[in-house]
Order: structure tokens, then C-alpha cells, then sequence
């Protein structure tokens, strides 16, 4: 609507024809409930024209899970500690948490990063710690990085405990937009 310039009225009188997401869709069909006072109509009815309603409490017509098989699943296929919160993430998100499972076996554990370190890496001469568990931290500086080779890797330098240290790594970005 914004994007677009609509206004609510022009978005009600056009719903029929607007493409709207599939979590605007899903919405309005009642998957994660119905909100106080109902859904607003005819925008309702326009959007989803012959799509099915959910009506009442969402996941009230799903069979009961059976916590304790799920559990069983995820050691066999993951390999590893599975907590309580893994069964839980699992059974509401499947495909994300598999794929979080993927991540990590493959990068480590990486929940002792802070967010903006993780998407972006650090810059040239920051300083920063990453605690891996109490009394173990780390202090890391970055130096520098190399130049971009043939496979689109970078060294990447660095101080680990003022030890100074490398390591090759592949630039996404870099190869992403080409020389």
C-alpha cells in the first residue's frame, strides 16, 4: 500500500485486484487467529474470493504432536544435544530450524556474536569480544584484508588474544558483484 501510494479506500476498492502477499492472504483466512471484532469486510471477502477460512482457533483442527517422537527425530537426525527449545522451535518453524541446524554444524555455534558482527563482519581496527562461555572470552582485532584471489577468498587478518593470526575467507559480497 505504502510502496504503492494506495490509500485505504483505493486498496479496499481494489482488493479483488492488488496481489498481496502470501502472509497478507494467510492473514485474512483466520492461520493465526481472528482478531477482535472480526476481519474487516468486504476487504475480506475480496481478497480471498473462494479461499478457505479458517474459523475458531487456529491449529484446533491439527492431530495432537507427540513431543517426545519429535524429540527422538531430531537426535537421530541432527546428531547432537537437542533441548527442549530445539523440540519446540521445530515443531512451530520445521523447515527454518533445519535449516539453522544446517548453519551451525556447518559455521559452529555463532549466538556468542552480536548481530551487526555476524551480517557484516567487523571493520578494519575494531576491537571486540566474543564470550564463549563464562570465564572464556575472546579479544579480537581486526587488521586487514588481502586481496581477493582467483576462488574468491580473502585473508582475513587478525589478533586473537594479542597473537597475531589469518585465516582465509570467502568474500559473498566480493563475488556477488565481480571484478
Amino acid at each position: 500500500m505504502v510502496q504503492n501510494g494506495l490509500s485505504r479506500q483505493e486498496v479496499e476498492e481494489q482488493a479483488d485486484e492488488l496481489s498481496l502477499p502470501l502472509s497478507v492472504v494467510e492473514y485474512l483466512q483466520g492461520y493465526i487467529g481472528v482478531p477482535h471484532g472480526g476481519f474487516p469486510e468486504p476487504l475480506r471477502s475480496k481478497v480471498l474470493k473462494d479461499l478457505p477460512r479458517m474459523e475458531g482457533r487456529p491449529g484446533a483442527s491439527l492431530p495432537p504432536l507427540d513431543f517426545e517422537a519429535l524429540e527422538k527425530q531430531l537426535k537421530e537426525k541432527h546428531r547432537d544435544e537437542v533441548t527442549p527449545e530445539d523440540v519446540l522451535s521445530a515443531a512451530m518453524y520445521p523447515k527454518v530450524f533445519d535449516e539453522f541446524k544446517e548453519f551451525t554444524s556447518q559455521f559452529g555455534p555463532v549466538e556468542c556474536l552480536n548481530t551487526r558482527l555476524f551480517l557484516e563482519g567487523p571493520k578494519i581496527a575494531e576491537e571486540f569480544k566474543v564470550e564463549l562461555e563464562r570465564g572464556k572470552t575472546l579479544h579480537i582485532k581486526a587488521l586487514a584484508l588481502g586481496d581477493l584471489n582467483q576462488a574468491g577468498q580473502r585473508q582475513v587478518f587478525f589478533e586473537l588474544n594479542g597473537q597475531l593470526r589469518s585465516v582465509l575467507v570467502k568474500d559473498t559480497v566480493a563475488m556477488k558483484v565481480g571484478p
